[in-house]
């Protein structure tokens, strides 16, 4: 093989390599989670309420045209909205404070989306149309945090990059502090892009592994 033909094999060994890292939108989860169904994988996640991957998860596995019956294992790990935080939380005289009725909103959404997962699993078995085991976690952690990883061959990485000051949604009037981060931009990593996304995962998963052993399933209210 002369230099040349062995250049152009590089250049095109170079192009069919995934980019070490990439920046997507967590709106566009939804098709990596879709590329990934037939492998039936397990998707693990840390976040807010967990809604990005709840929303996006249900979508690719509720389309019609989709193919196959995928067996998804889903795991998240939300804060524990039980416990006092300062952000979410309100503002007094300009500074941050707990707020209970706050907490207990982001709670009632996490629980909105466990009873959400329940029903589509329950739908898709009905159907014969796959399966998804999912299961919630609570850890008194920040709720900047936002991850996700598809098996231990991709991983989503990024914060909840916004705080904004606003009136409640909910009575009693009072400014709030919420976090902002569905529209965040996540970097992509694939394990096949090199030594340090593999390394990126590595970590992140092991990560994600001593949170969930530590962390305590969600008790949802009683009604």
């Amino acid at each position: 093989m002369s230099r040349t033909d062995e250049r152009e094999v590089r250049v095109l060994n170079d192009s069919l390599q995934p980019a070490v890292r990439q920046e997507v939108v967590a709106e566009d989860l939804g098709e990596y989670f879709t590329a990934a169904l037939p492998a039936n994988p397990r998707i693990d996640a840390v976040g807010f309420t967990g809604e990005t991957v709840v929303n996006q998860l249900k979508l690719c596995l509720e389309r019609r045209e989709r193919r196959g019956q995928p067996h998804v294992t889903l795991r998240i790990i939300v804060p524990d909205f039980t416990k006092p935080m300062a952000v979410p939380g309100k503002v007094v005289d300009g500074k941050a404070e707990d707020d209970p009725e706050l907490r207990r909103d982001f709670q009632g959404k996490v629980v909105q989306h466990v009873h959400t997962m329940a029903a589509l699993d329950r739908r898709l078995r009905y159907d014969r149309r796959g399966e998804v085991d999912a299961e919630f976690r609570v850890l008194h952690i920040s709720p900047f945090l936002k991850f996700c990883l598809i098996g231990r061959e991709q991983l989503f990485d990024g914060i909840y990059d916004q705080v904004k000051e606003g009136p409640a949604q909910t009575a009693p009037e009072r400014p709030v502090l919420d976090l902002m981060g569905y529209d965040a931009i996540l970097t992509r990593w694939d394990f096949d892009a090199g030594a340090a996304a593999r390394e990126k995962i590595r970590n992140r998963g092991l990560l994600f592994d001593t949170l969930w052993r530590v962390a305590r399933p969600l008790t949802p209210p009683s009604s």
